[in-house]
């Protein structure tokens, strides 16, 4: 009945899991011994019959404080696995059977109602929504024009802008504007 021969195997796994990227399978065997071992301890103190009030006193201090820690270890490993749990549901990749074995019954169906929430709520959107889309820059959204005839001031998406012969200047090739002056030669783009 030492608590850190009861806790450490558990505060093991807990370091484990906090250091994996995949989810460990639950200690059941573990986290039981533990619970066991707390209700032992409830129980011996309700058996104490010492004369000696400071005696029995301290011996209930020393078994609450057992139990606290025994209970610390228990919460701590459940929250790192929770904490776990969330990370894997929320990059939204549907687990192997292997995976959800080493789920206990409640995280098991856990996933099952995020995945058919996640279904059904991309359903009714846009693809264009989806928040686990990848994202790609364009490739170049700004472009280096020399402008062939004087043509002044330009008024664009971005502002306005002056463009006189025989300057540089960067523009956005998407803005409609900029790309009717390329498009009459008026601008000569000199990108590479």
């Amino acid at each position: 009945m030492y608590t850190s021969s009861v806790t450490q195997p558990l505060i093991n796994t807990t370091k484990r899991i906090k250091e994996t990227k995949n989810i460990l399978f639950y200690e059941k065997d573990k986290v039981q011994e533990i619970c066991e071992e707390i209700n032992l301890l409830k129980h011996e103190i309700k058996d104490f019959n010492d004369n000696d009030e400071n005696l029995r006193q301290e011996k209930i201090n020393v078994y609450d404080n057992i139990q606290k820690k025994e209970l610390n270890a228990i919460q701590l490993y459940h929250f790192e696995r929770i904490q776990k749990n969330k990370v894997v549901a929320n990059k939204e990749t549907i687990l192997t059977h292997n995976e959800l074995n080493r789920l206990t019954d409640q995280e098991q169906s856990f996933y099952k109602k995020y995945e058919q929430f996640i279904h059904n709520f991309k359903n009714k959107l846009p693809e264009s929504f989806y928040t686990s889309s990848e994202l790609h820059a364009p490739k170049r959204p700004y472009t280096i024009v020399r402008v062939i005839e004087n043509i002044g001031e330009v008024v664009t998406k971005n502002g306005t802008i002056g463009l006189l012969k025989g300057s540089q200047t960067i523009v956005r090739e998407a803005d409609p504007t900029i790309a009717k002056l390329i498009k009459l030669g008026h601008l000569k783009k000199i990108d590479k």
